[in-house]
């Protein structure tokens, strides 16, 4: 066996050592979804955000997205908890930036306003309106290249826009 003939003697004792140490720096230690400290600030529900805009979907786009950016940013979620964050889409416009040579558009940019409330128990506790992201996005001649281009843009104006919200909750505790 070619461990035998290659590791014998000392070299099979260190690889042995070796490895106790690597398991034996992990004594202690376990997996876990959560963290102590996140353990104590008390969870905040998000449910889907209202969508007043003819864009379909954005809603629940920005809502997922806001929950994911949320959860990287140590904030527990939970469906049931009795603090809500709880928003409404107003308003989405799409606008030329630029043309071509040729007269067409050639980069458009959106603009995303949302309105944000915390309530806590049904007791409003912060309210954010309204709250404008934007992202631009490049135009062809290829229409399904230019959906793919907005939902691209749409995805990143929701990026911002939980990010913004990330730092103002943080402001007022609701934080880990």
């Amino acid at each position: 066996m070619w461990w035998s003939r290659r590791c014998s003697g000392p070299g099979r004792a260190g690889v042995a050592l070796g490895a106790l140490l690597v398991l034996s720096a992990c004594a202690g230690y376990r997996w876990t979804d959560t963290d102590p400290e996140g353990a104590k600030a008390p969870p905040v529900a998000v449910p889907a955000f209202a969508n007043d805009t003819l864009e379909p979907n954005l809603g629940a786009v920005i809502t997922g997205l806001l929950r994911t950016r949320l959860l990287e940013g140590g904030i527990r979620l939970m469906p049931d908890a009795s603090r809500r964050l709880t928003g409404r889409v107003t308003e989405l416009s799409d606008e030329v930036l630029a043309f071509d040579a040729d007269g067409r558009a050639s980069h458009r940019r959106i603009v995303v306003t949302v309105e944000v409330s915390l309530t806590d128990g049904g007791t409003p506790r912060w309210e954010r309106r309204p709250v404008r992201v934007s992202a631009e996005y490049p135009v062809t001649e290829d229409a399904t290249g230019n959906r793919d281009a907005k939902d691209r843009a749409l995805e990143e104006a929701s990026v911002q826009l939980a990010d913004t919200l990330i730092v103002d909750l943080a402001e007022i505790g609701v934080r880990p």
